[in-house]
């Protein structure tokens, strides 16, 4: 089993069960390269933009609402270490500020910080 999760995380994205009217759940792992944080009205929250370790040249969206979240993606982007996010991909997800993603956008469930490489 240990060994399933590890390829996994490997190719970037797995595919999965889907909770609770969600989007497939994924597993991504790379590098934060942004992070946009919101005191909206309509959204509290940030997106960061993640390069994803396996899938050179690939870049996704992870939302949050959560600050513990939020905190742990800021700490990658100041210190440059590896996130692991599982979230689930959002259809049709609005921008908070308006306007089209041009890359795929995750909810975060969790994120793990990693000095891994």
């Amino acid at each position: 089993m240990a060994d399933k999760a590890a390829t996994s995380i490997d190719r970037g994205v797995k595919a999965g069960a889907r909770p609770s009217g969600r989007g497939p759940e994924a597993e991504l792992y790379g590098h934060v390269t942004l992070v946009q944080g919101y005191g909206l009205s309509s959204y509290v929250g940030c997106h960061a933009l993640v390069a994803l370790k396996d899938t050179p040249g690939k870049t996704v969206a992870v939302l949050t609402s959560e600050p513990q979240l939020q905190s742990l993606l800021e700490s990658a982007l100041a210190t440059g270490n590896m996130v692991g996010v599982l979230g689930h991909k959002l259809k049709d997800p609005s921008a908070p500020l308006g306007g089209i993603w041009t890359v795929d956008v995750y909810g975060a469930d969790s994120v793990i910080l990693s000095n891994a490489s």
